[in-house]
């Protein structure tokens, strides 16, 4: 097991990206001289937008992954030139992701990035009870972490209606609980980490076609 000395701050961010592409449509003439509309399934908005939330939250995965990984290599040092870099490459593309929430609904980009940044701690103190042998440290960052999928999924459906927040609620506890199994091969040396990580970046297909139907819902996309 790696020893850290120093782990407080590093952030670890996520991406829900709200963009769509530009929508076609194949008009297809019918033996009778009438005209038959085909919806694109491939370029539509809606599939645009899943396929784009799909690929930011997979980002967040495996930088996350990454961040973690060279934050115990270097000891726990984040100001270590990788580690730092690492931690920056999260936060930049945390607040990119607010911005682009924020093209889609103004209103909500400040308080999505300051609610999803509110549980960054979270996760610190996990890896940092897991590598001291701390067991009430991870406990309670574990409870915290559910916490704050309560109050994650309430604010998402605050937004997003069609978004029950039971349902985002139980999505972010999956996304936790798969990066945390994760974090703990990596911590304890485990070749598994890497199908762990790949695991939990797998699961956020599941996350992006919820999110992105309940979008699509709201915003009448197709």
């Amino acid at each position: 097991m790696r020893k850290i000395t120093a782990f407080a701050g590093l952030g670890l961010a996520t991406a829900l990206v709200l963009t769509g592409c530009s929508m076609a449509a194949t008009d297809t003439p019918a033996t009778d001289d009438t005209t038959t509309t085909v919806v694109d399934t491939v370029n539509s908005d809606g599939s645009g937008l899943r396929a784009a939330i799909q690929a930011a939250l997979y980002d967040h995965v495996y930088l996350a992954g990454a961040a973690i990984n060279q934050a115990l290599a270097d000891g726990g040092d984040l100001t270590a030139p990788k580690t730092a870099a690492a931690v920056q490459a999260l936060d930049d593309n945390s607040v990119a992701v607010s911005k682009l929430i924020g093209s889609v609904y103004p209103d909500a980009e400040q308080p999505f990035l300051d609610s999803w940044r509110s549980h960054i701690p979270f996760f610190v103190d996990y890896t940092l009870g897991k590598v001291t042998g701390d067991q009430a440290k991870v406990d309670k960052a574990v409870s915290d972490l559910g916490a704050y999928a309560v109050s994650f999924g309430q604010l998402i459906n605050s937004v997003v209606p069609e978004l029950p927040a039971e349902a985002v609620q139980a999505e972010l506890e999956a996304h936790a609980t798969s990066l945390l199994a994760a974090i703990d091969a990596n911590i304890a040396g485990d070749p598994s980490y890497y199908t762990l990580l790949q695991e939990a970046a797998a699961h956020m297909q599941m996350t992006a076609t919820a999110l992105a139907g309940g979008i699509a819902a709201n915003k009448g996309i197709e």
